[in-house]
């Protein structure tokens, strides 16, 4: 089995991981179907779209209003790229039990493609 079968994989789980946080509703109905929506504060995110922007999304809802360096990792899309693919990476590089020193061959070329993919996909939305 070859590297690059796996790795595509994971840079389109990357990306897909994106676009679902960033460009959906995921959160709000998550926490409707667990109820955990006052754990998840969905009441004051769906007040706070009604009184400031109606287009405004949970992460950044999440860095406005609770600032802090979990919120600012979740509420970037280059972050959380960056560190997803790291961690997709190491991960894949441990499984697959190849040295170490591939992950720093393959992590540039799956953040890049990840990240690049989902702005494509963004612009297109």
């Amino acid at each position: 089995m070859n590297i690059t079968d796996l790795n595509i994989p994971i840079i389109c789980y990357v990306s897909f991981l994106l676009i679902v946080w960033f460009e959906s509703d995921i959160v709000t109905t998550f926490a409707k179907l667990t109820k955990t929506s006052s754990f998840l504060k969905i009441d004051e995110f769906n007040k706070y779209k009604s009184d400031h922007d109606a287009m405004a999304n949970y992460p950044n809802f999440l860095y406005e209003n609770y600032p802090g360096y979990l919120t600012k990792l979740l509420s970037c899309p280059i972050c959380l790229c960056f560190w997803s693919t790291l961690v997709s990476s190491s991960t894949l590089v441990y499984l697959v039990k190849y040295n170490l020193s591939l992950l720093i061959l393959i992590f540039p070329i799956n953040y890049v493609c990840s990240l690049f993919i989902y702005l494509i996909i963004r612009r297109l939305l």
